[in-house]
């Protein structure tokens, strides 16, 4: 029962403030307009703030942390090599190859990720979620317009390394967490002085109250997007995607994390958890649209991982405490 609640009580604001969305929209209350330019706020903004204030709290940037992004950036690229081959072999329209290989390594950490490592770990898991952020989104960048583009034969498509990097240094969360990172590595050299405590610390404070407001006004953006509509001809495609990003992928990567890192405690399986268990990220089916993908069935994907995602970590989290982890 102990596991049960507390479980419930990591999982459900999640679940709550998404549903809050979907249903604020439904009735109108919110407008196709105001969740457009929210979205635009919270990623530019707030996210970015987010991942200032979990990097800039970590007290020291020490060899757990090296540890973290390398594996992280590993596992990454063995699951992207995964879908893209998996995609070759067995998906026939090209048009959907992209958009599944996306299922096996592209996960909505930054909106339901690095709040989910915060409610089980506050600030310890947040900034483990922070650190696999820094590395983790430049390669779901790269490979996800890589993978929108290569299988599209029209020729009206062509991979671009300047639009990519330019996509990744402008990209807000990255800048957010370079940010920090500048200043967490000046820290020893300017005698004690902080942001958060020294002469100008209404910096620290307004970034800090920019960063709490991300993840809840996220999970309500995110629940606000929701279309559901039935469509049969990709229902096979569908429970395949959800069991990839939702069991098979997070089953694989903790399993790895567990027998490659035995010190881990608490925080990183957290942030792990986060990382390999949270639904697959809002953008790929903006990109798939954008990019002349299957837009459809990117929709369905979204939707349905997203919904399944609160009963699937709902069981790994249970577990998880049940054996002391957490």
């Amino acid at each position: 029962m102990e596991s049960f609640i507390f479980s419930m009580n990591a999982v459900l604001p999640l679940v709550c403030l998404a549903a809050l969305g979907y249903i604020l929209r439904q009735t109108n209350f919110i407008t196709d307009d105001f969740v457009k330019t929210g979205n635009k706020f919270v990623f530019k903004w707030c996210l970015s703030c987010l991942m200032f204030v979990n990097v800039y709290n970590i007290t020291e940037f020490n060899a757990r942390y090296y540890k973290i992004m390398i594996f992280a950036s590993v596992s990454i690229l063995i699951l992207i090599a995964a879908g893209f081959l998996y995609c070759v072999l067995f998906i026939r329209d090209p048009k959907q190859k992209g958009v599944i290989a996306q299922v096996f390594y592209r996960s909505n950490f930054a909106i339901i990720g690095i709040p989910l490592a915060q409610s089980l770990y506050g600030a310890e898991g947040g900034a483990c979620g922070a650190v696999i952020l820094s590395c983790t989104i430049p390669l779901y960048n790269i490979f996800s317009v890589i993978a929108l583009t290569v299988f599209i034969k029209d020729g009206s498509s062509k991979i671009s390394i300047k639009s990519i990097l330019y996509k990744i240094i402008t990209n807000p969360l990255i800048d957010g967490i370079l940010a920090a990172l500048i200043v967490l590595f000046l820290r020893p050299y300017v005698n004690g002085w902080t942001l958060k405590d020294g002469e100008i610390r209404f910096v620290y404070k307004i970034v800090e109250n920019l960063s709490r407001i991300a993840s809840p006004f996220s999970l309500v953006i995110l629940g606000a997007q929701f279309h559901f509509s039935a469509v049969k001809k990709l229902f096979s495609k569908i429970i395949f995607s959800v069991a990839v990003r939702l069991v098979l992928v997070p089953l694989a990567g903790l399993a790895a994390v567990h027998f490659l890192f035995p010190e881990f405690g608490g925080p990183e399986y957290a942030a792990f958890l986060a990382l390999y268990g949270s639904p697959i990220a809002v953008s790929s089916a903006i990109m798939a649209n954008q990019m002349n993908n299957d837009g459809e069935l990117a929709g369905q994907i979204l939707v349905w991982t997203t919904l399944f995602s609160g009963f699937t970590l709902f069981i790994f989290i249970s577990f998880f405490r049940s054996v002391g982890i957490f």
